[in-house]
């Protein structure tokens, strides 16, 4: 790669410079460090015996060689520097230190120098079109994150949802709308969602009750709730970002919910299949822990996008759980005119008692 900025090669690379006529700036085409061990083996064709000094810088070369690798699987998020001339470069910081950075750019590891630095930023989520109408979600390719990021950053979009019969998860989707199960629901119209508020003295929970019933389908058990804004009361609950890509077997798999009413747990493990067909409808399997409760909650990848809606999990074993895909979750939300609740219908939440059996004297 040419760049047009001061750099030096990392980890003693090596590098072929040049100088530009008067403004005496170098450009350097960087080599990766596994590209030149693989130049540099302990035995030259020549024949000659490698020296003491050229073998020890083998093993320190391979630890640094292998620094990009370790960088993604930790999930380092990368960030655009402004270099001075005006170029950007995007790239992973693998060190930071007074004389400049290391960048992992790919294929090639470089160092600028501090000096050369005008700006910095990390890189933002890489926005896809909006697709929602009314901008009712939000679909959004996010960058790699930790464990404690996702739930740092999208946990407290998670509610418990309460209703005569039982209670289950929930989540927004936009500052007055939320996702759950219809089965968490089932028909009911005494809503309660209770959202976690987090402060400087930390968090405290702020009940809402003024919860309607907006869309419901039964089939693929979802359902979709509003909270009336005049309850809302200055409130901006945190909205989760639907995914762009589906999930796929062996991924990571984040839950949060309320097991059994333990607001806002979090458990983990993979997606052991997106393949499982139930009754003509396909489910994510995972082996994270989902219990009573749980239903309803978003299922995240390691991105902290909802590639999922957890809607059920096996009573006698562990490690057997199901999800509704997050493209059925879509189609619900762009066809829901097709499930809109109706008061004038049954299952408007009025139930009706059976009337006392005679007895005969």
């Amino acid at each position: 790669m040419i760049l047009n900025h001061r750099v030096r090669s990392a980890f003693g690379v090596r590098r072929s410079a040049f100088r530009r006529d008067s403004d005496q700036k170098r450009q350097v085409n960087v080599s990766h460090p596994l590209g030149d061990m693989a130049a540099a083996p302990h035995v030259p064709c020549s024949g000659r015996r490698t020296s003491n000094a050229e073998r020890r810088t083998v093993f320190p070369r391979l630890i640094r060689s292998l620094l990009p690798l370790c960088a993604a699987a930790l999930g380092v998020a990368a960030e655009v520097f402004t270099l001075a001339g005006g170029a950007e470069v995007t790239a992973t910081v693998l060190r930071d230190d007074a004389a400049g950075v290391v960048l992992d750019l790919g294929r090639q590891v470089v160092v600028v120098e501090r000096g050369d630095i005008v700006a910095r930023r990390n890189l933002a989520p890489v926005a896809a079109s909006e697709t929602a109408r009314g901008g009712l979600w939000r679909r959004a390719t996010l960058p790699p994150a930790g464990l404690s990021d996702v739930v740092a950053q999208h946990g407290d979009a998670v509610v418990t949802v309460r209703s005569p019969v039982g209670l289950g998860t929930g989540f927004f989707i936009d500052p007055q709308h939320l996702i759950t199960n219809y089965h968490v629901v089932g028909g009911e119209t005494e809503l309660t969602v209770s959202v976690a508020v987090r402060g400087a003295d930390g968090y405290r929970s702020r009940e809402l009750r003024r919860v309607r019933l907006v869309a419901l389908q039964p089939v693929r058990d979802l359902a979709l709730l509003a909270i009336d804004p005049a309850e809302l009361d200055g409130l901006k609950p945190p909205t989760v970002v639907l995914a762009e890509q589906p999930v796929a077997a062996g991924d990571r798999i984040i839950v949060i919910g309320n097991p059994l009413g333990l607001d806002r747990s979090v458990s983990q493990g993979i997606a052991s299949s997106v393949r499982r067909a139930f009754g003509g409808l396909r489910f994510v399997q995972t082996d994270a822990a989902v219990n009573p409760g749980n239903s309803g909650g978003p299922l995240f990848n390691a991105r902290g996008e909802v590639v999922g809606v957890v809607c059920a999990g096996a009573v006698f074993f562990d490690g057997l759980a199901f999800a509704i895909p997050v493209e059925d979750l879509l189609d619900f939300l762009v066809h829901r005119d097709a499930w809109l609740y109706d008061e004038s219908q049954p299952n408007s939440g009025v139930r009706y008692l059976p009337p006392p059996s005679r007895t005969t004297p």
